[in-house]
């Protein structure tokens, strides 16, 4: 073969070569458009002496003290910081802010709350001090959460950088938010998802809640968005949460089963199925009577409607030491709340006696055949409130 052939052959495929590794540098130095969603990183668990920390992108974190247990959202914006669920521990606070100053000395602008539980919002207060917004949904009024904004249904605000949506599904608790990073392809889910603990639906929406929360986030993003717990592990996927939902069901519907069956909560606990669940949700195969009670007790307790009187107990009741509860009736349930404090829904025991969901058996809200005056049984004494 001619010389001068093997040579201009030579030439033109390292041109075309030349021309395919150019082209694909510019593709993957095109800026990202915004609105499009981020890829997550495959980074490991960085392991420090006060915190355990997880990249999931260029500019989201999630953080966990040593010492705690509660999933903490740091998201960098273009000029300022959001956190989520701020609590590493009561007497951490400037602790964890040192940690987040590693990341960036952008000041904290807004702390959003996947609920109210103190083990999430603890540390609301402290950066409330230094000048955060606190964003969390309206019924965190009725617990002892320090907040700011509170929403509704839904809320989203845009940042240079990010699209941040809010949405409102009753299930943990009465104030429960999930949290879409729309841009950074990341939802934080709270309590209502656990990599290291049973279903904790009780406080709020029951099993129907637990469900449609969990849906909720699996209609979102794509097969690449990552999901945050509320404790376990730093990061997760839908794959994992379908798992989980799979067992969720299983674990609501075998409950469901033995109960109708006449089985007592101890027993419950025996079975093997229940176990084998147990160890799935919590590497752990025990399971404790309250778990199964408090179950119960919100889902299948009571299945008789409120009778029509339900609605004239609605109002504010004063005990003898100033506290005050307020029944009101919405959406056909009847609400038992006091701000600061606590929000139930009650179930029917009798036309003037209910119980309060997703507590033990004996707590329970009754009323003189008046309407006039509420006893409230918590289990160990009984309190007196009159109607104002």
């Amino acid at each position: 073969m001619n010389i001068q052939l093997i040579h201009v052959f030579d030439i033109k495929q390292l041109t075309l070569l030349f021309l395919c590794v150019f082209f694909t540098f510019c593709s993957d130095q095109k800026p990202k458009e915004k609105g499009e969603i981020a890829v997550r990183h495959e980074t490991k668990l960085e392991q420090g002496p006060n915190f355990t920390q997880r990249k999931i992108t260029d500019n989201l974190y999630v953080i966990k003290s040593n010492n705690y247990h509660t999933n903490v959202g740091v998201f960098i914006g273009t000029k300022e910081i959001i956190l989520i669920d701020p609590m590493t521990g009561s007497n951490n606070h400037q602790a964890l802010l040192e940690k987040i100053k590693e990341f960036s000395n952008k000041p904290i602008k807004y702390i959003i709350n996947t609920h109210g539980h103190e083990d999430h919002t603890g540390a609301n207060s402290f950066f409330a001090a230094l000048g955060a917004t606190i964003i969390s949904q309206e019924n965190i009024k009725y617990t002892s959460a320090k907040y700011g904004v509170t929403f509704k249904d839904k809320y989203t605000f845009d940042l240079e950088n990010e699209r941040i949506e809010l949405y409102h599904i009753t299930s943990h608790t009465f104030d429960d938010v999930l949290i879409y990073f729309t841009t950074n392809n990341t939802i934080f889910m709270g309590d209502t998802y656990m990599t290291n603990f049973f279903p904790h639906f009780y406080f709020g929406g029951g099993s129907k809640g637990h469900i449609d929360f969990i849906d909720k986030a699996l209609s979102l993003g794509n097969e690449n968005t990552v999901i945050v717990a509320g404790h376990g592990k730093l990061s997760s996927d839908k794959t994992e949460l379908n798992t989980y939902r799979k067992n969720s069901i299983q674990w609501i519907e075998r409950i469901k089963e033995l109960s109708f069956a006449g089985k007592t909560s101890d027993e419950i606990t025996q079975d093997d199925e229940i176990k084998q669940l147990a160890l799935a949700f919590s590497g752990n195969n025990t399971v404790h009577v309250q778990t199964i009670e408090k179950t119960i007790s919100v889902d299948y307790n009571s299945s008789t409607p409120l009778p029509e009187s339900a609605k004239n107990y609605e109002g504010m009741y004063q005990y003898k030491n100033g506290e005050v509860d307020e029944l009101i009736f919405r959406d056909k349930k009847l609400m038992l709340r006091r701000k600061g404090a606590y929000i139930f829904e009650l179930s029917t025991l009798s036309d003037t006696k209910f119980h309060i969901k997703g507590q033990v058996p004996y707590r329970y809200i009754s009323f003189s055949n008046d309407g006039k005056e509420l006893t409230y049984f918590n289990g160990k004494e009984s309190q007196i409130a009159k109607r104002k």
